[in-house]
C-alpha cells in the first residue's frame, strides 16, 4: 500500500481527526472539572447531611459540560458551542451558589415555589 491509496482511504473514510482530537481534549478537561465539583460536594453532603445528591448530580453534569464545551469553542470557534459553555458555566455556578444558600439557611426553597404561583 502506497502513500496515494492511504490517503485515499483517510479521505474517503470522512473523519475530522482535529475534531476527534478537539472532543477528546474537552472530554478529559469535562472529567477534571465533573471531579472538581462533585468530591467538595460529596464531602459537604457528608458533614452537612442534606439529601440534595440529585441537586448536585446536576451541578456536576454542568461543570462536566463547560469543561468539554470550551474545549470545543476553542478549536471550533462556533457560535453554538460558545452559547452551551456559557450556559452551562452559568448554571453550574448559580446551582452551586443555591446549594450553599438553602444548606446553609440563608435561603428556603419554598420561597421559590411560592413565586412560581
Amino acid at each position: 500500500m502506497d502513500k496515494h491509496e492511504v490517503l485515499e482511504r483517510s479521505r474517503k473514510a470522512n473523519r475530522d481527526e482535529g475534531m476527534e482530537y478537539a472532543q477528546l481534549k474537552g472530554r478529559k478537561l469535562g472529567e477534571y472539572t465533573l471531579f472538581a465539583v462533585l468530591i467538595p460536594i460529596a464531602v459537604f453532603t457528608l458533614f452537612t447531611r442534606e439529601l440534595v445528591a440529585f441537586f448536585s448530580s446536576a451541578i456536576a453534569m454542568c461543570a462536566f459540560a463547560f469543561g468539554q464545551g470550551l474545549i470545543e469553542y476553542r478549536f471550533t470557534k462556533r457560535k453554538c458551542h460558545l452559547i452551551f459553555t456559557i450556559v452551562t458555566g452559568v448554571s453550574a455556578i448559580v446551582g452551586i451558589i443555591s446549594l450553599l444558600a438553602v444548606s446553609f439557611g440563608w435561603w428556603e426553597i419554598s420561597h421559590f415555589f411560592g413565586l412560581l404561583r
